[in-house]
């Protein structure tokens, strides 16, 4: 269960408010008056409580439930409790997470600026933004409407941030210009100069690192990441993006709309990944590649080719994920002597 010295919780909600906003019909012989108070696990779930049920292997926990509202697929409706209200839809977890999000909405900026920050006098600050004890904000950036800046935040000369952004504490940003609804988790590193140097007898002669970095709208990015800005061209985050803890993207690296870098992945310089990539854990994808829409490749794969539009592919190196697993059992066999 939530904890309420963390999270604020609104409600009750009727179940006419949880289907008008999840877009679902209220099923024949609910009473659409009926109170909800809160989210909750299957498991653990009350007459008064919501849940879903979204991966077979919480099956055994939908059977026994005692949840007041489940969020359901089609194909599993015959497996909920006869006291269980079933909202049928192909989407219960992100119907879930509506829900959630009326119980528990985001923090909203309070138009409150610590006199313990630093902010220089040219600093455009929107309406309605919330400035935190010990941020710096540099000269001639721009902080838009009903943002928040957490504490020991650092904002660099000449960086542009959007509106309703939020931006948690010990991050440093520079060299970068960020859509709308961003939100950096903490220690996150924007825009510093990336690995950029050449080598030869004569020794390492760092190259400067002249580029920005591009963020689009509605990305979060993870506790402990960095994205370099770029070396001449620009780094780019495409709109919708989602990327985890301890992520490292090096300089001029492109990622696509709506794609998901999970921790500890690391791309290196000028390599494109294109709109919806999923790139799992510890995933290392090398310099100058091209890696199309749609692909999905696994935890702890090495990428050392360009890959094709909605390859699957694992491995180091990698390659398409069938041929990966006849891999692995032939190996198995071989261990085996058979």
């Amino acid at each position: 269960m939530t904890d309420s010295r963390f999270f604020k919780k609104f409600g009750p909600f009727t179940l006419a408010q949880i289907c008008n906003q999840t877009k679902i019909q209220i099923p024949e012989n609910a009473d659409p008056s009926t109170e909800f108070d809160n989210v909750c696990f299957l498991d653990e779930a009350t007459s008064k409580d919501i849940s879903s049920y979204h991966h077979t292997k919480y099956l055994s926990s939908l059977q026994k439930t005692k949840a007041g509202i489940c969020f359901i697929t089609p194909d599993a409706l015959k497996y909920v409790p006869s006291n269980t209200i079933a909202l049928v839809t192909k989407n219960p977890y992100r119907c879930f997470g509506i829900v959630a999000t009326m119980f528990y909405p985001p923090t909203s900026a309070a138009d409150s600026i610590s006199p313990l920050a630093s902010i220089h006098p040219s600093a455009n600050i929107g309406n309605n933004c919330t400035i935190h004890p010990f941020a710096v904000i540099e000269e001639n950036t721009v902080i838009g409407d009903n943002s928040i800046i957490g504490p020991h935040v650092v904002i660099k000369a000449g960086t542009i941030l959007g509106q309703k952004c939020i931006i948690e504490s010990h991050v440093v940003i520079s060299h970068a210009l960020i859509g709308d609804l961003v939100y950096m988790k903490p220690g996150a590193r924007i825009g510093q100069p990336g690995f950029g140097f050449h080598m030869d007898v004569l020794g390492h002669f760092n190259i400067p690192q002249l580029g920005r970095v591009i963020i689009g709208n509605d990305v979060q990015i993870g506790s402990n990441t960095t994205i370099d800005r770029g070396s001449l061209t620009d780094t780019k985050i495409g709109n919708g993006v989602r990327i985890d803890n301890l992520v490292q993207i090096a300089h001029n690296v492109e990622v696509g709309d709506n794609s998901v870098l999970v921790a500890q992945a690391g791309i290196a310089g000028s390599t494109k990944l294109g709109r919806f990539v999923i790139v799992a854990g510890q995933v290392g994808i090398s310099g100058h590649l091209t890696v199309g829409d749609g692909v999905k490749i696994a935890a702890q794969s090495g990428i050392m080719r360009d890959v094709e539009k909605g390859e699957i592919i694992a491995g180091s190196p990698a390659i398409p994920v069938r041929d990966w697993h006849k891999q692995t059992i032939a190996l198995q066999r071989l261990i085996k002597g058979k």
